[in-house]
């Protein structure tokens, strides 16, 4: 299990807020690593710290903001022009 010295910009991951993403600073690395928190996680030290972000230990927990929605690429692709039917 990870020791965590420091939890910085905690931002809510999803809209149910059962995953939280913060830069965290771990005793055992010598960086600060982007992290996400989550209810469900299969280590101790990631549902342990959704826990105490939630409780207000790292301070205010920033609004959920989902991704923008962005077209898929063949959605923008020009199509053809049909200008009359073709027989074999």
């Amino acid at each position: 299990m990870f020791t965590v010295e420091s939890v910085t910009n905690p931002i809510f991951g999803n809209a149910d807020g059962t995953a939280i993403t913060a830069a965290v600073k771990f005793a055992e690395f010598t960086e600060v690593h982007p992290f996400t928190a989550t209810t469900w996680d299969s280590e101790e030290h990631g549902r342990l710290l959704h826990a105490r972000i939630l409780s207000g230990e790292f301070g205010p927990i920033g609004a959920y903001v989902p991704p923008a929605e962005t077209p898929s690429p063949e959605a923008t692709m020009p199509q053809p022009a049909v200008t009359g039917a073709q027989t074999l």
